[in-house]
C-alpha cells in the first residue's frame, strides 16, 4: 500500500559547522510544533559529508533558511521546490526491504521520475516534486501499486511537466560519482515510541544538536531520525541507541549490527533520475542483499547488516 501524505516539503543541506546555527529551528520542530498534526514531517541525516534536512515548507522557509543564511553558510544547498511524500508499506518489514525499495525505483526510474527515498524502521518514504505527483501516482498505479490518496486534497495534473519529464534519461550514477566510503560506525534502527515522546525528546535533541556530548572521537558521525505523526525512527550508533530506555524503544529481536556506504555524488540529487534504481537493484534483486536506503542532497547512503557489507562495497560503483 502507498498512501500520499498531506505534508508539503523542502529539502536543505549545509555543512556540520553550521549545525549550531539550526539548533533552535531543529528544537522547534522536536518540541513545539503540531507533532500529532498529519502534515508533520521531519527528517534529519547526518553523515560525513554534512547535513540534510527534510521538513515543512513553512519551516524550511520561516526558520531554518533564515538562521543558516544570517549566518552566510557557505555551501547551503536549497533548491525551491516543494516535494511531496508517498508512503510505502507492505506486509513484508524490514526483512523485505531492499526488495521494496528496488521494486518502486524501477517504474520510476523508467518513467523519468527524479525521487528521494528514506528508509525507516517501520516504513519507506518515496519524495517526488509537486508538479510530477499526479504522473507519479499514474505510473505506479499502471505497473501494479495500489496508492490510496488522502481525501482532504486533491493531485491535479500537470501534463507539460511529464512531458518535460519525458525527455529525460536516466542517469548512470558513475559519471557524478566523487567517492565512496564505508564508515566505521556501527549502527542500529530502532523506532521510538511515541507515547513516551516526553521522557526521550532531550535526549534526541542533544543527539541531533550536540553530537559532541555523545559521539566517539575515533570515527565521523552518522544518524538518521525520522518523525512524522504516526512514527519515529532512528538510525544511530549502537552506544547512542543503548542510552535510551528499553521502553522507549522498538526494535527487532535479533539486534543485527548494521554498517553505513556513503556514495558521494557532485552536485545536487534532486532532479537526477535512476539512482535509487541504479543502486538498490544489483544490491537487492541480483545479490540478495537486503538494504536500507537515505538519500540526502548529494549522497546515496546504503545501510547493510555487517555480515553483507564486503558483498555490497563489491558490488557497489
Amino acid at each position: 500500500m502507498i498512501t500520499i501524505l498531506p505534508a508539503r516539503l523542502r529539502i536543505i543541506y549545509f555543512p556540520r559547522s553550521h549545525l549550531i546555527h539550526v539548533t533552535h529551528a531543529i528544537a522547534k520542530m522536536l518540541l513545539f510544533k503540531n507533532v500529532n498534526g498529519d502534515e508533520y514531517f521531519f527528517s534529519f541525516t547526518e553523515n560525513g559529508y554534512g547535513v540534510s534536512i527534510v521538513a515543512n515548507e513553512a519551516a524550511i522557509d520561516q526558520d531554518f533558511l533564515p538562521a543558516l543564511e544570517a549566518a552566510s553558510c557557505p555551501d547551503l544547498g536549497a533548491p525551491s521546490g516543494v516535494l511531496r511524500v508517498l508512503q510505502v508499506d507492505d506486509d513484508g518489514g524490514q526483512d523485505a526491504s531492499g526488495k521494496r525499495i528496488s521494486e518502486i525505483s524501477e517504474p520510476l526510474a523508467e518513467g523519468r521520475f527524479s525521487i528521494l527515498y528514506i528508509s525507516t524502521y517501520q516504513t519507506d518514504f518515496v519524495l517526488v516534486n509537486e508538479s510530477k505527483l499526479h504522473n507519479v501516482i499514474k505510473t505506479l498505479r499502471q505497473d501494479g501499486f495500489d496508492v490510496e490518496e488522502d481525501g482532504c486534497f486533491t493531485v491535479t495534473e500537470e501534463e507539460e511537466d511529464y512531458e518535460d519529464t519525458a525527455l529525460l534519461s536516466p542517469v548512470d550514477p558513475t559519471q557524478f560519482l566523487l567517492d565512496t566510503d564505508v564508515l566505521d560506525n556501527e549502527l542500529q534502527c530502532v523506532g521510538l515510541n511515541r507515547h513516551y515522546r516526553s521522557d526521550w525528546v532531550i535526549t534526541v535533541l542533544k543527539i541531533l544538536c550536540y553530537p559532541d556530548l555523545v559521539q566517539s572521537e575515533d570515527h565521523k558521525r552518522f544518524c538518521s531520525f525520522v518523525a512524522t505523526s504516526e512514527d519515529i525512527s532512528l538510525i544511530a550508533d549502537t552506544h547512542i541507541v543503548s542510552s535510551f530506555e528499553e521502553n522507549m524503544l522498538m526494535k527487532e529481536q535479533d539486534g543485527t549490527t548494521l554498517r553505513v556506504i556513503q556514495v558521494h555524488f557532485s552536485g545536487s540529487n534532486v532532479e537526477r533520475c535512476g539512482i535509487v534504481r541504479c543502486i538498490s537493484k544489483p544490491l537487492s534483486m541480483e545479490a540478495n542483499i537486503n538494504m536500507f536506503y537515505l538519500s540526502t542532497f548529494m549522497t546515496a547512503n546504503i545501510i547493510v547488516s555487517v555480515d553483507d557489507l564486503e558483498r555490497a562495497v563489491n558490488i557497489l560503483p
